[in-house]
């Protein structure tokens, strides 16, 4: 019987806590959800590269207001273009506030998952 309460009361917080945390999706990191929107530009060819954006979140969780700051303006354009009206989720947004990013770009040369 004793064994049976110290399994219960290790069993009850693990299921609550597994319940809970799955119940609500966590909100991922700002960065992480941009780089599911964009695709890699094809302006940085091999190489790859690191960019800074700034953007606002309107209503509806849109992106508004981006400024790619780059010496490149296809560059610019083409990020521009791709996060205009994405939807992001920030729990604690605020309208008057810009968002202020750095995004590395690495182009794979292998299929993910081979070596």
């Amino acid at each position: 019987m004793k064994g049976l309460i110290v399994l219960f009361l290790i069993f009850l917080p693990i299921v609550s806590s597994v319940y809970s945390f799955g119940a609500r999706e966590q909100p991922k990191d700002i960065g992480n959800q941009l780089s599911h929107l964009l695709d890699y530009p094809s302006v940085l060819g091999e190489t790859g590269g690191i960019v800074v954006i700034q953007f606002s979140i309107g209503e509806g969780s849109a992106i508004g207001k981006v400024k790619v700051f780059t010496h490149d303006d296809k560059l610019n354009n083409d990020l521009i273009r791709q996060l205009t009206g994405k939807r992001v989720f920030l729990p604690d947004r605020h309208p008057a506030a810009n968002y202020t990013v750095k995004l590395r770009f690495i182009r794979l040369n292998k299929p993910l998952g081979k070596e």
